[in-house]
């Protein structure tokens, strides 16, 4: 399932491909060098994506995007062929880690180390935005840490501001570094990366998310509606990054901005935020703090009442909660055909569950009615069916606390509804698509299931699902399926009449068995193995979700033509293979998450068997090399003292009292000074000068010195190996 294509010892553009640096679903980055030692990053698109028209359009989007941004504190474009039949673009190398494994490794920044890489990423994020681009993905893996200063890389989904309207299917970022509107499906602006930054700031200097969750499903939640946990993060910077999160785009500041705040240092923040130098307490450039909590004032109301009090004036309840606006005409009897168009006064309504009429809507009689989109609607199931037919539209309504209090007021006030749960009126909303599908599903469960503006029944959900690749890939339709598939949306499309009425409940269910036993299953490897233990979770409800409608898709990954991958994938697989059922794809979806571990696993694998390869073939060569020239230096030297043997010998032979043993001595002296001359001339040719060989020997110390550590890494991996054999039942 995942795309193969192996590493290509080639040329592209001048540059040779020297080893991969990392490899994603569309493409592979290749360290390149050119003839005059030039280093660049080559990124070359999949070969199987090669021959797909939209990809090359996007590739050539990003090649086009880089090349508007301004070179400094981004990794700036080199070269680029996005025509060519496997396009390609080369960038700045830049030696040194992400700022996700720097944090991961060395832990978080602290002090002026932090300070420097905030202002540096600000002063990257007011160059790109000032080229009209939205990076859209910015987060620890986007930015490297280079000797001279952090680098902001990767545009592969970077959009021009004038194009950022997106639809339901176009939703793109990492989840955990998204803003609201990006999750929500909201037009997006250069606000989106500034929300992003805060969220990078504070794993930066806490190694944790803002919005840290156990499971995708709760992140998302806390997103929407949760605060930010700043965890140690001191002023000023807690200030400013606290302004950056909030949940309102029109209350953050622009990049521009956000540089100033940072430049201006402690002197920039008030207790009400951060506010430029020589700015009031009540800054102009970004607007006044208010508690994204907070919902508008509502009335009075008797909890217990589900009707207007005996007397009240049936016309005031909702139009004093109504915004301020003129009226539009009473509409044309032309039946309703979708947003926008008038509607007729509806019928009679019975809002489903009721006995006989007691919650009966009779729309008449001086009901005041409700406006939509510019149609007044008197009843709420017509106005529950609109709403589904206008999603965006309507998650404006509940994503508004006036405009949801206004709603609540029509519906219990006005109209005495005693259908809808009153907690969506009466409490904040984390998530204003739950609410909306929520409010529909409990008025209209005659209506097929919708969410988002996406048909949610089963066969739909099937169809949409049927693909992992988009998943797998990270290309912008996976967030959308991010977002539908969760254990809460899939319980309300379930509230819809349809023929299995338990069906959605028993995905719900098999979904948060399958999310949470991947989860364990990470956690069981990074707490029993060495080189996992700062992975990072990566259990993609998504994923789990295709698998779970179409078991046959649930293979084991490819292992991109790296057999050490495909070593980790056979031994992890086992764990699938031994679990059916939910579980068994929740094992499956954490192998997946855990890619990019594998593949770091493979890579780190191979440094250090080849580096201890290296290092033990230099030790056992110089070994012998020293272990042989000490031996002719020791025989030179045994030769050398023989030599006294000379005039011992000349004094017994002179004296004439042992001249056979004065001989043999003087012999002995002879031969020795020829051994001698002999070695040392060998000691010179075949081993060097003096010099030489006491660098040899001080070489042989140094491999022996490195040869514990290599060792020790190199078991640690194959320890590693083998705990995961008997975890996984191998």
């Amino acid at each position: 399932m995942m795309l193969n294509d192996a590493a290509d010892d080639s040329v592209l553009g001048g540059y040779r491909l020297v080893r991969s640096l990392g490899r994603g679903g569309f493409g592979e980055v290749f360290l390149g060098e050119a003839e005059d030692g030039t280093r660049a990053a080559v990124k070359v698109l999949h070969a199987s994506w090669a021959g797909d028209a939209d990809m090359r359009r996007r590739f050539a989007a990003e090649v086009e995007q880089a090349r508007r941004v301004s070179g400094f504190c981004v990794a700036a474009i080199l070269d680029a062929d996005p025509e060519g039949e496997r396009p390609w673009i080369a960038t700045e190398y830049i030696d040194g880690p992400t700022l996700q494994r720097a944090v991961a490794e060395e832990g978080p920044r602290r002090g002026v180390e932090l300070q420097r890489l905030a202002v540096n990423t600000a002063t990257a994020l007011a160059a790109v935005h000032a080229a009209g681009v939205v990076h859209r993905d910015l987060k620890p893996d986007n930015i490297m840490l280079a000797p001279d200063g952090p680098r902001v890389i990767d545009f592969g989904i970077a959009r021009a501001v004038e194009t950022t309207s997106v639809t339901a299917s176009g939703v793109v970022g990492t989840i955990g570094y998204m803003a609201p509107e990006q999750l929500e499906g909201a037009r997006l602006t250069s606000a989106v990366d500034v929300f992003s930054w805060g969220a990078v700031m504070v794993y930066a200097a806490t190694g944790e998310e803002a919005f840290q969750a156990p499971t995708q499903a709760s992140r998302i939640a806390r997103i929407l509606g949760g605060t930010p946990d700043l965890g140690d993060l001191t002023e000023p910077l807690r200030g400013i990054v606290h302004r950056c999160l909030d949940k309102d785009p029109e209350r953050r500041p622009d990049a521009s901005a956000l540089l100033t705040l940072l430049i201006a240092g402690p002197n920039g923040v008030t207790a009400s935020g951060p506010v430029l130098p020589g700015a009031s307490a009540a800054p102009t450039l970004v607007a006044p703090v208010v508690d994204p909590t907070r919902a508008a004032p509502a009335p009075v109301v008797d909890p217990t009442r589900v009707a207007p009090h005996h007397g009240a004036d049936p016309t005031r309840s909702y139009t004093r909660f109504a915004p301020s606006r003129a009226l539009p005409a009473a509409p044309s009897p032309a039946s309703y055909t979708g947003p926008g168009a008038p509607v007729p006064a509806p019928p009679p309504y019975t809002a489903p569950g009721a006995a006989g009429g007691s919650a009966r809507h009779t729309g008449i009689g001086g009901v005041p009615p409700y406006h939509f989109v510019g149609i007044r609607f008197t009843d709420p199931g017509a106005l529950a069916e609109a709403m589904q037919g206008d999603w965006g539209a309507a998650v404006r309504v509940f994503g508004d606390a006036t405009e949801r209090a206004a709603l609540g007021a029509w519906l219990m006030n006005d109209l005495g509804d005693t259908v809808v749960d009153r907690a969506l009126f009466r409490r904040h909303a984390d998530d204003a698509n739950l609410a909306l599908a929520s409010f529909i599903a409990q008025l209209r469960p005659d209506l097929p299931p919708v969410f988002r503006g996406l048909g949610a029944t089963l066969p739909e959900l099937a169809a949409l699902f049927s693909d992992p690749r988009p998943v797998i890939t990270g290309a912008p339709r996976s967030n959308e399926m991010a977002l539908l598939a969760r254990p809460a949306v899939l319980r309300l499309m379930g509230l819809h009449h349809g023929a299995d009425p338990g069906a959605y409940q028993r995905l719900a269910d098999s979904l948060d068995t399958a999310e949470h036993a991947g989860n364990a299953f990470h956690q069981e490897l990074t707490g029993g193995l060495a080189g996992w233990r700062a992975a990072v979770p990566n259990v993609n409800p998504a994923l789990i979700l295709t698998f779970l409608l179409h078991p046959e898709r649930m293979t084991p990954p490819s292992n991109g033509g790296d057999n050490g991958v495909g070593e980790w994938i056979d031994i992890l697989w086992r764990r699938v293979d031994a679990s059916p059922g939910p579980v068994g794809v929740g094992h499956a979806t954490a192998i997946y998450g855990a890619l990019a571990t594998l593949q770091a696993l493979a890579r780190q694998r191979r440094y250090w068997e080849e580096r201890y390869t290296e290092v033990s073939t230099e030790h056992e060569t110089l070994h012998a090399k020293v272990e042989q020239q000490q031996r002719f230096f020791r025989i030179r030297r045994y030769c050398n003292h023989a030599l006294f043997c000379l005039p011992i010998g000349l004094v017994l032979d002179l004296s004439g009292r042992a001249e056979v043993l004065g001989g043999f001595l003087v012999s002995v002296a002879v031969l020795a000074f020829c051994a001698s001359v002999v070695l040392s001339v060998v000691l010179r040719v075949g081993y060097g000068d003096p010099v030489r060989r006491g660098q040899r020997v001080m070489e042989l110390n140094n491999a022996a010195a490195r040869l514990p550590e290599l060792t020790s890494g190199v078991e640690r991996i194959r320890a590693d190996l083998l705990h995961a054999r008997r975890l996984t039942g191998g």
